[in-house]
């Protein structure tokens, strides 16, 4: 292409963007299609010749990008949903021009130092021994199977090798386990207590069982800041039970660990800088475009060890000899640049900007757990913890089952999907069904998750009223 046709996409490109930014508070936080009408639109053959630029970004973005959750929306709080920063997001189209593979120190030197930068700022965070390190990754998964990997090699490949996670822990824990060649009747889940924290009682009482029975403990997993509930694992205790049994702790920090820079957060997380590792999300609460997964180990050699594999054409990477090479640390070789868009990020907005923006997100909660336990419309199921609040409808002057009630948030949570601008999820902890909201989105405002809850009762309250007139 001539630089001035590539010039003209990017500006439509970027006007297409910073547009659909601007207007987002005033839609829908969700729009989707069923497939056939999806199919139908866009099952063709390829073209044999090109068509313009700007006629393909237009269909694009009248065809395919709408039909998505917009996860930066504001009244977005299903699953763990942000807002990107600009910054991030030119970082990764900068990136992607410069056709970057951030794999070895050879093929790129100035990436490979900036991600060890990063890297840096994130073991300082969350206050990791001097010498720890890691890498970026994909996301929470890739880093949970790395820490496996790991785990499996330091504890030199046992035959019986067993993990033991909470049942609040997420299932991308169990996927990582198998994949890493845990069997799948080695995997243990452990009961929560009844602030959905791991029940240290219960993890000593299997692991011992399972040591008198021939299996062999290679990982506890604990979280820091659980999907469903927000809920934070007693971590100083688990540091402490890992050391005097030789186990390694990994730490699932993806949602919730960069709570840390403020101070709330870090107290909540105290004890987190004593796993062996930790995986973290820089697409969640550090407001990063994705993919943007971060694994942190105590002793990188434990990764290197894992990974390092010899191959005859890599071997000029000799070049870069004692240099971090990344595709030793992980299951990637082919790697993106992630890390410039923290990078970025930071630069231009500063520290301070993130810490408040943190700080924002566990205000907002807190204030919704105050709501819900003010209502008499509703009722707290789990209390707010970083950002994450369960509730659920029930009238205090209701008489219901408790089949009645699941039956009714069932149809509250179908009526904000289809009949509000706001997006919630719902979970299940210890059994109850339940709504759930996430408030990390730097943009959301008070306005957003009251009129978001006053949909809610307004809604269960006509539930209510049509069970009863049945």
């Amino acid at each position: 292409m001539a630089p001035e046709a590539m010039l003209d996409l990017a500006r439509q490109a970027a006007e297409l963007l910073v547009n659909r930014i601007h207007k987002l508070p005033g839609e829908g936080a969700w729009d989707g299609e069923f497939r056939e009408g999806l199919l139908a639109t866009l099952m063709e053959e390829p073209p044999e010749q090109g068509r313009p630029g700007d006629e393909v970004i237009e269909r694009a973005a009248r065809e395919i990008l709408p039909y998505t959750l917009r996860l930066d929306h504001p009244r977005s709080f299903g699953f763990v949903s942000s807002a990107t920063t600009w910054p991030g997001v030119l970082a990764d189209f900068i990136a992607a021009g410069y056709n970057i593979n951030a794999c070895t120190w050879l093929v790129a030197s100035g990436p490979s130092q900036l991600e060890l930068v990063v890297i840096e700022w994130f073991r300082r965070w969350l206050g990791y021994p001097e010498g720890a390190g890691g890498l970026f990754t994909s996301g929470g998964s890739a880093a949970s199977l790395d820490a496996f990997v790991a785990a499996r090699e330091a504890a030199d490949h046992p035959e019986r090798a067993t993990v033991y996670m909470s049942d609040q822990s997420h299932t991308a824990f169990y996927r990582a386990a198998i994949i890493a060649g845990i069997r799948r009747e080695c995997v243990r889940v452990v009961p929560s207590d009844d602030r959905f924290r791991l029940d240290m009682q219960a993890l000593a009482s299997r692991v011992a069982e399972d040591r008198a029975a021939g299996y062999v403990p290679v990982a506890i997993c604990a979280n820091a800041g659980a999907s469903s509930t927000g809920a934070i694992d007693p971590l100083p205790e688990m540091a402490d039970y890992c050391e005097a049994e030789d186990i390694w702790l990994h730490v699932d920090a993806a949602y919730g660990g960069f709570a840390v820079l403020c101070d709330e957060g870090k107290a909540a997380l105290r004890g987190i800088e004593r796993a062996d590792s930790v995986g973290l999300d820089a697409h969640k609460w550090l407001f990063q475009p994705y993919e943007a997964g971060c694994l942190l180990v105590r002793d990188p050699a434990t990764l290197e060890k894992a990974f390092e594999v010899h191959h005859d054409v890599l071997q000029d990477t000799v070049w870069g000899a004692n240099h971090p090479n990344f595709s030793d640390r992980g299951l990637q070789l082919s790697r993106s640049f992630r890390a410039l868009k923290v990078w970025m990020s930071i630069q231009t907005f500063g520290m301070a900007a993130f810490r408040d923006a943190v700080a924002n997100g566990m205000r907002l909660a807190r204030r919704t757990e105050e709501y819900v336990e003010a209502s008499s419309k509703l009722e707290l199921v789990s209390p707010a913890s970083l950002g994450v609040v369960c509730f659920r409808v029930n009238p205090q002057d209701a008489d219901m089952d408790e089949e009645s009630r699941e039956r009714i948030n069932r149809q509250v949570l179908a009526r904000m999907f289809w009949d509000d601008r706001a997006f919630i999820s719902s979970a299940s902890p210890h059994g109850i069904f339940s709504l759930r909201l996430c408030i990390i989105n730097h943009n959301t405002t008070w306005t957003d998750v009251r009129e978001t809850l006053q949909a809610v009762e307004r809604f269960g309250m006509q539930g209510v009223a049509n069970q009863q007139n049945r």
